[in-house]
């Protein structure tokens, strides 16, 4: 398992870099390259949680979060917010 999280880490970082890397050739991204950063920074912070009923509370809300996000995405696309 330590190598799994070392792994999920290190894949975490790589892309934290992208996400600046972006920011930093085109402002105009750099809320998203932001919000990227922070979920990047939560997700990997489950991996080395201990605690399992923490763990699995952490893990049901992001997901929650993600599929309302989704929802809350093809609505405002459905009603013409978003084109």
């Amino acid at each position: 398992m330590s190598m799994l999280r070392l792994l999920i880490t290190a894949g975490a970082a790589f892309y934290v870099v992208v996400f600046l890397a972006q920011a930093a050739r085109n402002w105009g991204v750099a809320g998203q390259a932001i919000a990227g950063v922070v979920l990047l920074a939560a997700v990997t912070a489950l991996t080395w949680m201990h605690d399992e009923l923490t763990l699995k509370r952490s893990e049901m809300t992001l997901l929650w979060v993600m599929v309302l996000g989704f929802l809350a995405y093809a609505a405002a696309h459905a009603l013409g917010v978003l084109a």
